[in-house]
């Protein structure tokens, strides 16, 4: 009940328990004088009590529109909405006395923070306790990811700078204690239902929302469901990149953990190989983080022998996602205006393919599903080589810098193998691999890895292959929470050619 509705029906009971004869009351009030006659007191004693419903009920208008509508709003009415974001994502209600009136989780990870805590009615600083406790228990939070976001809304800006101000204090001092380097990134929040409605779909809080969407206005090439599935310290992450800066209505302290990936000395090393040039060679220019094709990476830039190079090196394992060279003869056999490993024509990928077919004693025209693709082992550039001729399949690994043969395999396929390459009708489905398809269960978590679903947290999950499409893919659908997904993952590549998600009903 609000304040207005309160205090309508408070009037509407004074009006109905008031006596309609206010003068004859009044009257009755002035006659008695000095030491009242208790004779007279007596007979008039049923007259005397017509006006107590009135007068309580004034009373109780008195006593609401002093303050009781004051002391219920401390109490019970929202004053504050304070959101905890790591991956997992926790949101508070506080009231006026900053006591938690609610606590949500707003994704999976955030209700294993929550299990098995209540804690409406304590003081937020109890609350807050609690949940970073939850966090470092669980392994959110530690040496190797050390960011917490945390978001205020709050219609008086004094009161929510402060509280802000508080929560961070007390979030480092409890990580301090825990011999963890926080990294704490706060800021204040207002109420929007568009940002609102995209929060909701992703699992995230209004907070992290609002962050993203400033990141992605920021930047060139980032998108809102790029970053919705990134963990806040992957955030802060790119945010050390002068492209992808932190907006200006964010106050950060501390350095986010880069302690989970390769490093920047490994990246380098990576670059350097790939491009066949030296140490000595290069001479250093830059190094960043940034988020390409689904995958943390290392930006690197140099110059060697009068070329420019430009790589992204997977922040993880090492492997080269893109790369483009510009400015002269390139070493290594990289030609100038190379391009990247996406789009352009790698000249290492081509001569391990001549170098597989070669070794089967086969030329490209006689073979189908041919596929080539790059891959790190070990820091060691290789690439598998896939292709089928006459009823065998050949699956073969190229050194990526000598062109040797490093293996080779030949499967014969059966019938159905063999049919279930050019037929998605057959009832067992294509042959995984055989027809150049990436399979069901590779499909699947692509677009969970797209959707920022774990495995764990995903049910009624569902492939079924589209093979006979123009564009072969497999449609995946699932649920996670309250939202249902579907996806359209392309056969071949695994990239996602479509998904859509909305509100399980």
């Amino acid at each position: 009940m609000t304040e207005r509705e309160m205090l309508d029906r408070l009037h509407s009971a004074v009006a109905h328990a008031a006596p309609s004869d206010v003068d004859s009351v009044l009257a009755r009030c002035g006659e008695q004088k000095g030491i009242l006659d208790m004779t007279q007191a007596t007979q008039k004693n049923h007259k005397t009590f017509r006006a107590a419903p009135w007068l309580a009920a004034a009373c109780l208008t008195l006593v609401v529109a002093g303050g009781g509508v004051g002391i219920y709003q401390q109490a019970y009415a929202v004053q504050s909405t304070v959101s905890l974001d790591v991956n997992p994502s926790v949101e508070l209600k506080l009231n006026q006395k900053e006591k938690v009136l609610s606590a949500r989780a707003l994704n999976s990870d955030g209700e294993k923070i929550l299990e098995g805590m209540d804690l409406k009615g304590t003081d937020v600083e109890v609350a807050v306790n609690a949940l970073v406790g939850s966090l470092l228990k669980n392994g959110y939070v530690d040496e190797l990811a050390n960011s917490i976001l945390i978001s205020v809304e709050d219609p008086n800006a004094d009161r929510g700078a402060a509280l802000q101000q508080e929560i961070s204090a007390e979030v480092e001092t409890i990580l301090d204690a825990a011999s963890v380097q926080a990294a704490i990134l706060t800021q204040t929040v207002q109420d929007d239902a568009a940002l609102q409605a995209k929060a909701n779909e992703y699992g995230i809080s209004l907070g992290k929302a609002q962050l993203i969407a400033a990141m992605v206005a920021g930047s060139d090439h980032l998108t809102f469901e790029d970053l919705a599935g990134l963990s806040v310290n992957e955030l802060n992450l790119l945010a050390t990149n002068p492209k992808n800066a932190l907006p200006d209505t964010v106050q950060a302290s501390g350095k986010a953990s880069d302690s989970a990936y390769i490093g920047a000395e490994a990246a380098k090393k990576a670059a350097y190989q790939h491009a066949g040039v030296s140490a000595g060679q290069a001479q250093w220019t830059e190094i960043d983080f940034d988020y390409e094709n689904g995958v943390m990476v290392y930006e690197v830039e140099f110059t060697a022998n009068g070329v420019e190079y430009d790589y992204d090196v997977n922040a993880a394992t090492g492997a080269i996602v893109k790369y483009s060279s510009e400015g002269g003869q390139a070493s290594g056999g990289v030609n100038q205006n190379q391009g990247n490993a996406q789009s352009g024509k790698d000249s290492r990928a081509e001569a391990a393919k001549a170098a597989a077919l070669k070794h089967a004693g086969l030329s490209e025209s006689k073979v189908t599903l041919l596929r080539t693709e790059r891959e790190w082992d070990d820091g060691v550039l290789e690439y598998q080589v896939d292709f089928v001729c006459g009823g065998v399949e050949y699956d073969y690994e190229i050194d990526g810098a000598t062109g040797a043969v490093r293996s080779a395999e030949q499967e014969r396929l059966d019938m159905d193998d063999a049919d279930d390459a050019d037929d998605a009708d057959d009832d067992d489905g294509p042959a995984p691999n055989a027809a150049g398809y990436i399979g069901a269960e590779k499909a699947k978590a692509a677009a969970l890895k797209h959707a920022g679903v774990a495995a764990a947290n995903a049910y009624d999950v569902s492939v079924d292959s589209e093979l006979d499409e123009k564009v072969p893919c497999y449609e995946v659908d699932f649920k996670c929470g309250d939202l249902e997904y579907e996806y359209s993952i392309d056969a071949s590549t695994g990239a996602v050619l479509s998904h859509h998600s909305e509100q399980d009903n």
